[in-house]
């Protein structure tokens, strides 16, 4: 019986490390998220695309001056006329 037991200790300790070593990487990961002044969004938007960034010809994001003039470039063109044909590039 007191085997039983001392192995279950074993066990529960061997589960218990684990949980706050799953939980210090989680919380470094976070912290460290914090440091820059940016969200973990901004920090994925700046990588490269192969490591899961966006890509080079994603448009701007929302309420940033790039995208005002990406809006009003595309309004633009929007609004010039379509009746002529388009040259292939």
């Amino acid at each position: 019986m007191s085997e039983r037991l001392v192995m279950r200790i074993q066990l529960n300790a061997k589960g218990t490390t684990t949980i706050i070593s799953a939980f210090l990487c989680l919380a470094a990961l976070s912290l460290s998220s914090c440091t820059g002044g940016r969200t973990a969004g901004e920090h994925i938007a700046d990588m490269p695309h192969w490591m899961g960034g966006l890509p080079a010809d994603a448009p701007p994001r929302r309420g940033t001056p790039e995208y005002d003039a990406w809006m009003a470039k595309r309004a633009e063109e929007a609004a010039r006329p379509k009746t002529e044909q388009q040259q292939p590039k």
